[in-house]
This record gives structure tokens, C-alpha cells and sequence, in this order.
């Protein structure tokens, strides 16, 4: 999301790379071999894991959607929302071909495992087919007839010069159009994703539709044209040598899947079965397409799909929720779709909410959360952080309505399944919207959509009481009374309603909790959009959509204060403990701090800069928080009425937010909260100082875990934050944010320009990554270890201490090797990663490069890191260029440099020749030994084994389909 790119290691779990790609999110990424490759924004970011080196590639006029490497072509491919689609040579650094015609902007291009077929999807209904034709430069032979010099040349005599673009004389490919694929989907292509094999390509698109398509081999395509052939000759209509194959011979869809949810990733991988054994018609060979499905609701599942022998020549409609079907209609999918086999394999589904969570409250205790999204409520333990509760809708029961004797006459018509004599609401249809919960935190209460208020039992995990008549309108909010002895609810419809808690007593089961309204339902002046109660339950606190918020007395529900001012209807409300202030957060990006016993704004508070979305205090202090859509959580101090801190954290916009008491208070509101145990009878005083020990446990850990805000956000996550124990100084952290802000602001300028190019923002290369907070500061370690460097090496009494500096890294004797350490460490991801370099040795001054360049010689002489030292040097001399041709002393240390370079790729070669040579030493003393050749069994093997396969691919070809 911010724009980091950094590269593990799968061996030690270790970051191995790392480098600011952009400001905004990473669009694509591609990993080959070494070679790694992401586009952010219209910009193309290469990197070589293993030289540590990397460039910038900027062509596209849009943003880059897709990114492709082809191996050991030193290829790249983009696609982006320009429509256009680039090939990149990533030894010249530059576009050498361009592809049009797509219709409106690419959004992912899929590459074939032998990377000669090449798919795109556009926001049409079309995927195109492109076959790529490499140029081979080893004897100037291509696969291309284009490339070919020799046919160029003869084109050329024959005056044919004008058939052929100049440019396709020394291209590295030959790209041919082949068609387009049409697709069932209306929607727009998502991504697209070739097998490993690169057989079948999976086609994901905005709907919950998957398409499979099938690459027909050779064999395949052979018998393909010869049956158009044969229908040719049957119509008379064409002659049948013209007879072509099209794009839709050649990619064909086979399956359509229809999921349960919109997928956000998907990819497929194929096994085989009886691959050693002869195929024959009672044993064919078993193809298995393992399908793992990523979904936009939290959850993944994998399925495996049943490809027979004999390809369907139709798309094949298949579903992936054929279990939550009811059985009619799983058997006739199931005859519908006969000879294919799809089924769940797998499924990653507990924990985490389907949709994301809605909002949060903690539990008296304080050891508890619930979180509620729109499809079901979850009890968490906030300690271990696992799911304790899981509450859904299945098991309220909805009121229904009597019919007309004219729907009953149809419905008596239709099946008995079906008939049914009221109209129900259907239990999918039931979303959520706010929760409550019950004194004690055995109960909660959530209002739905419908207008719907349940009340449910966490430990039953059932509905115990369904109040269908409490509003008409979706519930907004919902809130305990001031002396929690019921609860508030606010609606759509313009109304509050009032309900108490009361004991039902039943003699079998007991008492059980249910609400019951002790008051007609009050009317306001618009849609409620929140609610809150003041602690000494004097007052109430409407929000509505008319931008006001109306303050009434609970008793009577007449109005005292009417707040007003905001350009936004008001999103969330809080009372402070003190039942004297109101925190107000809404749509205009501000937190309003109101005093209730007049009705004025105390503050305003601007510094978010997205929607507000819960606010809160936290009781027994004077500090407030507040959360907005961009998943900024802000801290204030409402008594000194300024900002404290700034949380970072959320993917996504912040939808709920509650807090627990600060650490003074802490134990005693949950000492007073906590349910009181009968006294036991003591037995011993052995057993009256452990009981007393376990108390005093705790209290401890009840006062130890204070300062506590819980998060939930639409990144589907519930994050805890937890106090520090750091002093915090509100000044000291006003600056350090001010500097933030105006380091971001002025990084742009960092960037090294080259004396005689062009600028960074109008080239179309430059360095890898963007210039961090981190290679400045690298920049400045360095240029302070290059002056600790020289005034070492000028000190002439050798009684004086080494520098400090010079201690901590280990060297306190040697200044040549301090400086070579700070110096190595720019391509560490401490100090910006490998593109940290190039960033860094940009922004010291020319005054230390004039003596860093003697330092660099001399290590390349002694062969420390000569890549890293080689690098360098290059790098400077160009960005300085006049000041190195200018200085007569750098002439010789750039000879020297050279010099050293040529030397050691001179060692390096005579090592690598002689290994050669002495392999190939002891394979011929290894043969004149034992008479034979070596490696000659595991060759005719090979062999024998490709010739089997291709006389069973000639027979499969020759056998007629149909």
C-alpha cells in the first residue's frame, strides 16, 4: 500500500532486499530467477537480487497494471491503463516494442510456460491471443522469417523492402495477432493465470464466475484443422487448403465455475495419475485440476476439478456451492455436468468474519471482545487473541404476514416445497447494522437492517427473543441507558425506542433475560445516525442526517441543546465520564468537542484528513481518540486541547473503536465490575494464603494490561493497541511530526541529477527506487565516517584514543577499514535496501567524493568488494563527471582503479578455466579407466524416453475424435 518492495529468503525467513518502489501501492510484481520486477504508479522497477543493482523504467502514460519476465531472454513485458502493452529489453534499459489495439486499459496479461503464447484481457469481452517468434542472434537463425537475415536480404534485392517495418531487422521478437477469444462474463477481466505447465489459463473476472480455458497442444490443433478440412470438402463452400485455424482453436474455454463470493486471487496447479504406466482405454491417464480460490469475504478455499480424456467441446457450467443447494438441484448439477467432477477439497474458514467487522465492545471483565460484521457476531479472548463464540441469524425467527386469496390460489399451484402459506424474509438477507452488549456481557443485542432488534444468548449461541416491531427502518444504533438497566435504540425511521431488562422465569430452564418496552417510541426531526447516553442518565445525544445533533432529558425526551455547524452528518458520538463533555465525529473530516450544560464547541479539531468513523474517551483520564476512513487513529488530550499521538496501522478504513480504562483506574472499575463469589468455608490456613496470593494475582494482572484501545477496520482485521511505558512529550512529538512531513515533502528533490540529462520526473530510466528517509540518513553516516576517516589519518601523535565511532564497529586501529564498513552497509535494508546505493552516494557533497574516489581505488587493489567498489566508482564518476576530468589527481586513481578491475577478472577467469579443464581432466581418466562413457547410460535413457513420447503423441494424433 505505501509502495515498499522487500524480497525474502524461503531458507532463512531473513529480508535480502528492500527499496521504495513509489508513494502509492504496487500494482504488479513478478519474480524470475534473480531478477525481480514491480510497477507502481506508470513506473517500472527492476532488481537484481544477486549484484544488488537495479533501474527504473518509465514509458507508460498510465498506470501499469501487469508485469511479466521472460526467463533467460532478459525480457520484459507491461501492460497498463494506457491500453498499450510494451516490451522491454533489460539489457539496453529501453522499449523496443509496442502492441495497440486493445480497447480500453489491459489489466493483466498471462504468459505460457514455454513463453511463446501470450493472453490479454481488455474491459471488452474479448481475450487476445498473441504468438511471440524469438530472435535466436547465435548464427543470425530465428524462428522468425522477419528476422531472418538472409530473407531480409533477398526481400531487399526483390525491391520488397517496403513489406517489412525497419525496425523488425534487429528486434529480439516477432509478435503475430492471432485472434480474439470470446467470454461469457460481461465484466471486465480481473487477472489471468497459467498453470505451471501452462496447459490451462484461468480467467478471473469481477463477477463470481471463473473461466477455465484449455491451450490445445499441436497434436490437438492438428486434428482440429483436419476435421474443418474434411467439413470444408463436405460444404464445397471453401477449398479446404485455405482452411485456417482461429484464435478459438487454439485457447478454448471448457468450464465455467460459478463461487460462492467475488474472488479477489485465484490460482490453479495440475497432477497426473498413472503417468509411468502404458495409457490404454481402460486405464486412461487422470488429469486432476487442483483450483485455490482467494475471496473478497476472508475466505479460502480449494477445489479440485476432474478433467477427463476427451476435452468438452462446450463451456461446461459447474458450481462450487453445489453443497448449499438443496438436494433436487445438486442432482440435477450433478446430471447436468456428467463426466466432470468438481469438488471441495479444502476450506480456510475459521476465525476471521465474512465481511468485515462493523464495530467492537469490550466485555466487563475486560478479557473479552465481540466484533459484529453483517453476517454474523464473534466472541474473541483479547489475550490470546482466539475465537471463543460465533453467532449467526439462523436462529431468529421472522414474523410473517397473511396473504391475499389471490397469491394463495398461486401458490397452491406450485410445487409443495414451495408452498408456502406467508411471505418470510429470508435469514441471508438479515445484515446487521449495530450491537449492544448486556449488562453482564452473557447477552447482546444487535438491530438489523430490516428494522429487526434480537437478543441473543453467547453461550447458547441462539435467539431468545426477536422484537419484530421495533422500528421499520434500518437500526443505526444501539446503546445501554445511562444506569444500564435497558438500552436506546435509534433507527432510519426517525424514531428512538426504549426497551428494559427483565427476568422471565420459566420452572424447567429458569430465568432468562428478554427486553420489554416501558415507553411509547419518541419521533426527531430526520433519520437517526447515532446515539449516546450520558453516564448519570440525565441526558441523551441524538444524531441525525439534518447536520444536527439534538440533546433531550431521558425522562421526558424534551429537547435542551440543539448542536449545530457541521457540513456532514454526524458518524459517532461519545460522553465523558464526567457526563460534561461530548465528542462528536463526522463526514467533514472534523472531531468537535462540545460542553453539554451550554451547548457550545470547546474545540475543533482538523487534523484528519478522511471521514470520521468512531470516536471515543478513555474513562478515568483526559485523553480521547478518534478514527477515520484512511486508518488513521489520532489521540487528543481534551484538557490541554491539542493532539497527542498518531497510530498507523489499518490496511483500510477504521469502522469500530473502543477503549478500556487507563492504568490508575483500571482496577478498580474491574474489581467493581467483577461478579462477587459466595464466601467458601476455609479449611485450612494453608488454603487462606493461597486464596489470598491468587487475589492478589488478580488485581496485578488486571492493573497490568490498562491503556488499551481495540480497532477494527475494513481490512478485516481486530488490532489491539496496548499503553507504553515511553514518557511521551507532546512538543518533542509536534516537531518530529512537522519534520516527517516536510522530509516526504522535500525527498523529491534528493534525487541526484546528472549534469547534462535530463531530469528524474522526464527520463525514461533512472535509479532504482525513490529517495528515503533512510538513504539520507545513510548519506550523512557516510560523509561523517569520510571526515572521522581523514582526521585519523592526519593525527600524527599515536597516543591519542580512536574515535568513538571507531570502537563501537570493532576497528579502533584501522580508519581504512571503518570507512570501507560504513560504506558496505548502504546495500544492508537498514540503510535503504540495495537501491540505497545509488540514493545515498547521490547526496553527499562533491567535497567527499573527491576523497572517497582514492578510497574506493585502493579497495578494488586489495579486492574488497570489487563489485560493490566497481558500482560506485561508476556511478560517481558520472554524476560528477566535470569534477573528476577537471582534477588531475583523480586521473591516476581511476587508472589504478582499472588497472585493479582488469587484474582480478583476469584471476577470476584463469580459476574458472581451470576447474573446467580439470573436470574435463577426470572424465576422460574416468572413461580410459573403465572403458565406457561417461553419463552414457542416463543419455540413452533420455533418449529412449522422448522417443516413446513422441510415438505416443503420433498415435494419439492419428486416432479420429469424431
Amino acid at each position: 500500500m505505501d509502495g515498499w518492495v522487500t524480497v525474502f529468503s524461503l531458507h532463512s525467513g531473513k529480508e535480502e532486499a528492500s527499496f521504495r518502489a513509489g508513494s502509492h501501492r504496487v500494482t504488479s510484481l513478478d519474480i524470475s530467477g534473480s531478477s525481480v520486477a514491480c510497477a507502481s504508479e506508470s513506473e517500472l522497477h527492476i532488481l537484481d537480487i544477486i549484484s544488488g543493482g537495479g533501474y527504473r523504467l518509465k514509458g507508460h502514460r498510465g498506470a501499469v497494471t501487469s508485469v511479466k519476465v521472460i526467463p533467460n531472454n532478459n525480457i520484459l513485458i507491461s501492460g497498463g491503463r494506457d491500453t498499450f502493452i510494451k516490451f522491454w529489453c533489460l539489457k539496453t534499459q529501453h522499449c523496443f516494442l509496442t502492441l495497440t489495439g486493445h480497447p480500453g486499459p489491459v489489466w493483466d496479461v498471462a504468459l505460457s510456460a514455454n513463453c511463446k503464447i501470450l493472453v490479454t484481457g481488455s474491459s471488452d469481452t474479448n481475450l487476445r491471443l498473441w504468438k511471440i517468434k524469438y530472435n535466436n542472434r547465435v548464427g543470425e537463425k530465428g524462428e522468425s522469417d522477419f528476422l531472418n537475415v538472409s530473407d531480409a536480404q533477398r526481400l531487399i534485392e526483390d525491391n520488397l523492402v517496403q513489406s517489412i517495418p525497419l525496425a523488425d531487422y534487429s528486434s529480439l521478437l516477432e509478435i503475430e495477432f492471432r485472434g480474439t477469444i470470446p467470454r461469457k462474463s460481461v465484466k471486465r477481466v480481473f487477472s489471468l493465470t497459467f498453470d505451471p505447465s501452462g496447459r490451462y489459463l484461468a480467467c478471473q473476472t469481477l463477477d463470481k464466475v471463473l473461466e477455465i480455458f484449455v491451450l490445445l497442444s499441436e497434436a490437438e490443433r492438428q486434428s482440429r484443422l483436419r476435421k474443418k478440412q474434411k467439413k470444408a470438402r463436405k460444404l464445397g463452400s471453401i477449398d479446404p487448403p485455405a482452411v485456417k485455424l482461429t484464435a478459438e482453436d487454439e485457447l478454448r474455454c471448457i468450464y465455467r465455475i460459478a463461487l460462492p463470493a467475488k474472488l479477489s486471487s485465484c490460482d490453479i496447479r495440475v497432477s497426473h495419475f498413472n503417468p509411468m504406466t502404458r495409457e490404454t482405454e481402460d486405464r486412461p491417464r487422470i488429469s486432476i485440476l487442483h483450483i485455490l480460490c482467494s475471496y473478497r469475504n476472508n475466505l479460502v478455499e480449494e477445489y479440485s476439478l476432474k478433467v477427463p480424456v476427451t476435452l468438452p467441446t462446450r463451456p461446461v457450467l459447474l458450481s462450487g456451492c453445489v453443497s448449499r443447494l438443496p438436494e433436487a438441484k445438486q442432482k440435477a448439477m450433478a446430471v447436468e455436468s456428467t463426466g466432470c467432477e468438481l469438488r471441495l477439497a479444502g476450506r480456510i474458514s475459521n476465525l476471521g468474519h465474512r465481511a468485515f467487522p462493523l464495530s467492537c465492545q469490550i466485555t466487563e471483565d475486560g478479557f473479552g471482545v465481540f466484533t459484529l460484521a453483517h453476517g454474523e457476531g464473534k466472541l474473541w479472548n483479547r489475550l490470546n487473541q482466539t475465537c471463543l463464540t460465533t453467532i449467526d441469524w439462523s436462529s431468529v425467527e421472522l414474523k410473517s404476514t397473511p396473504l391475499s386469496g389471490e397469491e394463495i390460489s398461486k401458490v397452491e399451484n406450485e410445487a409443495e416445497d414451495d408452498a408456502m402459506m406467508s411471505r418470510k424474509v429470508s435469514l441471508k438477507s438479515l445484515k446487521a447494522t449495530a450491537f449492544v452488549l448486556a449488562p453482564g456481557s452473557r447477552h447482546v443485542a444487535i438491530g438489523f437492517e430490516s428494522g429487526l432488534t434480537c437478543l441473543f444468548d453467547l453461550i447458547t449461541k441462539k435467539c431468545t427473543q426477536t422484537l419484530a416491531n421495533a422500528h421499520t427502518g434500518a437500526v443505526r444504533s444501539l446503546i445501554l441507558t445511562g444506569d444500564r438497566k435497558g438500552i436506546i435504540s435509534g433507527s432510519a425511521d426517525s424514531k428512538v425506542g426504549f426497551w428494559d431488562f427483565d427476568l422471565n422465569v420459566h420452572l424447567k430452564s429458569g430465568p432468562s433475560l428478554y427486553l420489554k418496552s416501558h415507553r411509547p417510541v419518541q419521533s426527531v426531526a430526520d433519520q437517526v445516525t447515532a446515539l449516546t447516553t450520558t453516564p448519570d442518565n440525565r441526558l441523551i445525544a441524538v444524531a441525525m442526517v439534518n447536520l444536527h445533533v439534538d440533546i433531550y432529558f431521558t425522562d421526558s425526551f424534551k429537547r435542551v441543546h440543539s448542536l449545530y455547524g457541521m457540513s456532514a452528518p454526524v458518524s459517532c458520538m461519545d460522553v465523558s465520564e464526567d457526563s460534561r463533555l461530548l465528542l462528536t465525529g463526522s463526514g467533514d473530516k472534523t472531531v468537535r468537542l462540545w460542553e453539554l450544560q451550554f451547548g457550545n464547541c470547546v474545540r475543533r479539531f482538523v487534523q484528519h484528513t478522511d471521514p470520521i468513523t468512531a470516536v471515543r474517551f478513555m474513562h478515568g483520564s483526559t485523553l480521547a481518540f478518534s478514527a477515520d476512513l484512511g486508518g488513521i487513529i489520532r489521540e487528543w488530550d481534551v484538557k490541554k486541547l491539542q493532539e497527542v499521538c498518531v497510530l498507523k496501522g489499518h490496511e483500510g478504513g477504521i469502522t469500530g473503536l473502543v477503549t478500556l480504562a487507563t492504568r490508575p483506574g483500571l482496577g478498580k472499575l474491574m474489581r467493581k465490575n467483577r461478579p462477587r463469589a459466595p464466601p467458601k468455608r476455609k479449611r485450612s490456613d494453608t488454603f487462606d494464603v493461597a486464596s489470598a496470593d491468587e487475589g492478589e494475582e488478580d488485581d496485578f494482572e488486571a492493573d497490568i494490561c490498562g491503556g488499551v484501545v481495540i480497532s477494527t477496520g475494513r481490512d478485516f482485521s481486530c488490532r489491539v493497541w496496548c499503553e507504553s511505558e515511553e514518557p511521551l512529550v507532546l512538543e518533542e512529538e509536534a516537531e518530529l511530526a512537522r519534520e516527517a512531513a516536510e522530509d516526504e515533502h522535500e525527498l523529491a528533490r534528493y534525487e541526484a541529477i546528472v549534469p547534462g540529462a535530463v531530469a528524474p520526473e522526464a527520463g525514461e530510466t533512472g535509479p532504482l527506487g525513490r529517495p528515503t528517509v533512510t538513504t539520507r540518513n545513510a548519506a550523512d553516516s557516510l560523509m561523517e565516517a569520510i571526515d572521522i576517516y581523514t582526521r585519523q589519518t592526519q593525527i600524527e601523535n599515536e597516543s591519542e584514543p580512536p574515535h568513538p565511532l571507531m570502537v563501537a564497529y570493532g576497528v579502533p586501529d584501522d580508519p581504512d577499514r571503518f570507512l570501507f564498513t560504513i560504506f558496505s552497509s548502504l546495500r544492508l535494508p537498514a540503510s535503504g535496501g540495495m537501491s540505497g546505493l545509488e540514493h545515498a552516494l547521490g547526496c553527499i557533497h562533491s567535497d567527499h567524493v573527491t576523497r572517497l574516489l582514492p578510497r574506493l581505488a585502493a579497495w578494488m587493489g586489495r579486492g574488497w568488494d570489487i563489485e560493490l567498489c566497481g558500482r560506485a566508482l561508476r556511478y560517481l564518476c558520472t554524476l560528477h563527471a566535470a569534477l573528476v576530468t577537471a582534477d588531475t589527481n583523480l586521473t591516476s586513481t581511476l587508472a589504478a582503479a582499472v588497472a585493479a578491475k582488469r587484474s582480478h577478472l583476469s584471476q577470476t577467469k584463469k580459476m574458472l578455466g581451470m576447474n573446467l579443464a580439470a573436470l574435463d581432466l577426470l572424465q576422460r581418466k574416468i572413461e580410459e579407466e573403465n572403458q565406457i562413457s561417461l553419463f552414457e547410460e542416463a543419455t540413452s535413457k533420455r533418449v529412449k524416453r522422448i522417443k516413446k513420447i513422441k510415438e505416443k503423441i503420433a498415435k494419439r494424433a492419428a486416432v479420429p475424435t469424431g
